[in-house]
This record gives structure tokens, sequence and C-alpha cells, in this order.
């Protein structure tokens, strides 16, 4: 599947799309972190120094086993640090950060700032999360990070973790209660997820019509399943694009499948969980591999997509640009040597070539471009953050879950054995290529 990109003008092209190269060597390293100074006065020192214990606590057991370092900041400024813990979110922050887990909440006011959209409980609520700054390449990263906690979050070490801190901080503040993964000082938290509106666009393999209008497909899947594990009963619906985009820009509890994640898009969508990436790039016949797309030769003829956002990158990159209405319509170029390399993925050339009329293999990769990924998606306009983290949690469960991963196997040897299409599969997600 290949997706043209824009919020408003997004069309969904054939099949196979979506997936990205992902591999821990791409995000192992080193983090500094501090504790924010957000907690509320009302604290004493020592429920302080333990609510810091506690959350650094829960941060290196999600991460211990996955590649992360993490170090106190050296420099005494919090915003020195890669990450803060218990920071609190609110309207100024709210863009400044990737917000990986809420940990805590309580009653704001009283210089304790409230976060927007924190529950539909009647008292207003500060939440404070670990929040990851914004950097390049840090999109990936807090992705990551966020589905580990999630996973640990569903585990007895945490529910036994969570409960001791809970207990200790009953005495001060008897409401305490642990829900969605976080510790409420403020008492029960409250999030509607029951005027939650499913759909998906249609999506070959993905997320398509099947017997009785019913949608199919490994997206289609996840999806049922995450609502089946929060014991909701919406149905799944489909429009097109341009129909979702204009939904989830204007309503609240929007949920969509799939969406290729942006820049543009950062301020309509909170991220969910990654269904599928593709990487983007020049493949040709006998061409040689370029590092980067500065040293392929300009005088290079390469195709794309008619209204495909690639052709004016093309363009920008000062190549000869022929468009074209199919991906078989460009492969086909591609063989009668009207074209030197195809914009697209290898899922694009794998649905473009037939091979029983050409040695589809000959076509190689000849230059990376890029590496977009797929996700199930919530609209932010007036959402809950806490039904952000409601389904954050259910799709850790069900991406760790026996029924998922028999689905998810289940789906890989049809896409293999029906359709020949490279691929593989990583923390339930789909990648569109050949792991070697």
């Amino acid at each position: 599947m290949e997706i043209r990109k824009g919020i408003s003008s997004v069309v969904f092209v054939v099949i196979v799309c979506l997936c990205a190269l992902w591999s821990s060597s791409t995000w192992a390293q080193a983090f500094s972190y501090s504790h924010a100074p957000d907690l509320p006065s009302t604290l004493s020192p020592s429920e302080k120094q333990s609510i810091q214990s506690y959350s650094l606590t829960v941060f290196k057991n999600a991460l211990s086993k996955n590649g992360i370092d993490l170090t106190p900041a050296t420099n005494t400024l919090s915003n020195s640090a890669d990450v803060l813990i218990n920071l609190i979110r609110d309207e100024n922050n709210e863009d400044s950060y990737y917000w990986i887990t809420p940990l805590f909440a309580f009653e704001c006011g009283n210089n304790v700032r409230c976060t927007p959209n924190a529950g539909s409980q009647a008292t207003t609520i500060a939440v404070s999360y670990i929040a990851l700054s914004k950097s390049e390449g840090s999109a990936d990263i807090a992705e990551r990070m966020s589905e580990l906690i999630a996973q640990y979050k569903g585990s007895d070490n945490f529910t036994l973790l969570a409960s001791a801190i809970r207990d200790e901080l009953k005495a001060s503040f008897p409401a305490t209660i642990l829900t969605f993964g976080t510790l409420s000082l403020a008492g029960e938290l409250h999030a509607n997820t029951d005027n939650l509106w499913v759909i998906a666009d249609i999506v070959p393999l993905f997320s398509e019509v099947g017997e009785r209008g019913k949608l199919k497909g490994i997206a289609a899947d996840l999806v049922r399943d995450i609502l089946d594990e929060m014991t909701l009963k919406q149905n799944i619906l489909s429009a097109p694009w341009e129909r979702i985009a204009k939904e989830a820009m204007t309503k609240s509890n929007v949920l969509v499948f799939s969406v290729i994640r942006t820049s543009e898009r950062e301020s309509v969508f909170h991220w969910v969980t990654p269904v599928s990436r593709n990487l983007h790039g020049l493949y040709g016949i006998d061409k040689p591999y370029f590092e980067s797309f500065a040293n392929v030769p300009k005088n290079f003829r390469v195709g794309t997509l008619l209204e495909d956002y690639r052709y004016n990158v093309a363009i920008e990159h000062g190549f000869k640009v022929k468009a074209y209405d199919s991906w078989q319509a460009l492969v086909d170029a591609l063989i009668n040597n009207e074209i030197d390399t195809i914009f697209g993925s290898q899922g694009a050339i794998d649905f473009g070539c037939n091979p029983k009329q050409f040695k589809c293999e000959t076509i190689t990769l000849s230059s990376k471009y890029d590496i977009s990924t797929a996700y199930l998606a919530l609209s932010k306009k007036d959402t809950c953050v806490l039904v952000l983290e409601k389904l954050k949690l259910a799709a850790a469960g069900v991406k760790m879950s026996d029924k998922f991963n028999e689905q998810l196997s289940s789906w890989s040897d049809m896409v293999s054995q029906e359709y020949g299409i490279a691929h593989h599969t990583e923390h339930g997600v789909v990648h569109l290529w050949n792991p070697n």
C-alpha cells in the first residue's frame, strides 16, 4: 500500500503500504533524565522522594532489556535532560515533548497546572508524564519507549510496584487509586469511550471489505482485537480518506487507521500504535547503489505516480520526472527503458511487477529516501488524553497476545503464498521488505 501524503488530500493507492525499517540498533543509546519540579507542594518531602523513586523504577524496568542506558542529567536545569520524569502536561508545553506515558494524576490549582482534556470527572486534574524532548529522530524512540512501558504496565510486576506506592500515599491521600496504569491522588479517573467512532480507509490486505460488508485484513484484525480488549462493541466503519481526515480534524474520539505519521498531522492526531512501516526510495534495474539522493545523477529519469507527493520531491531534487497512473505502468516503463528508476517502495514494486513476465527480483533499491509509519490514530480535538492511554494499554496487550500473533502469522503466510510480497513482521508491525 502506497500513500500520498497531506492531511486533506491524502489518497490511498493500491496494496501494500506503510512499513519501515525497525531495529533496536536504530535507537539503542544513552539518555539523560531529570525529575521535573512539578510535583504538588501538598506532598511531603518523603512522599516526593517515594514518587520519584517509583517513577524512575517504572521507566528503568520497562526499558531494562532493550538497549537503553539512563543516566542522571549533569546539568541541574531540568530542561537540559533528554527525558523529564513527572512533567505536568499542560497547554503551554503540549507541543514541546513526546508524552511517553502518564504516571500520576493530581488535583490541579494552587500552582499545579491543569492538563487539558484529562477526563470527564468533575474535578479538574493535572497529569504528570515521562516526557521525551522533541529532536530529529526522537519520534521513533518515543514510540518504542511508549510501547515498552505500556507492555510493562500490563505485567504483574508493575501492579505490585504500583500497589505499594498507592498504599503508602493513601495515608495522606485516601482517594488514591490505580487506573489506566496511572496513580491518581484525586480519586477515580474517567475516560468515556462509549462514543468512540472507529473508521478505516479501504486498503487491500490491511483493511478491505469482505463478505457481508465486514472489514478484513491485518489492520482490521488488530483494531477489532483492541476493541475486544476494551470490551467495546463499536462497529468498524469505512470511508474515503478525505472524509476521514475531515472528521478527525473536527470531532473528538475518532479512531482511524491506517494513517501515515507526518509533521503536518501532529496537531491533528494522537498516535496509538504502529500498524506497518514502509521504506521509500529509488528502484532500478542494474543501477548502482547511492547512499543519498544527493549522490544520484541528476540526469536520471525518475518515474512516479500521478499526483503523488514523490513527484514534487523528485522535481525538487532536479531529476527528470515522468508520472504514470499505476504501479504496473511504472514497472512497464522501467522495463522498457522509458525511465531509469521508480520512486516508490518494495511493496509497490512487488505489486506492479508480474513475475510471470519479468524477473522482478532484478529491480532493486538504488537509493533510500525516507521511512514512513502508518498508525492506528486518535483525533486530538477535544479528546481525553486518558482515552489515548486506554487504547495504548489495550494495543500493547493485544500485540503480545497469542491470538493476534497467530492472526499475524496466518496473514503473513497468505501474503507470501498468494501475492509473493516481500515482508517481515516485528513487534506486531508489518514491514514490507525482506529483513536481510
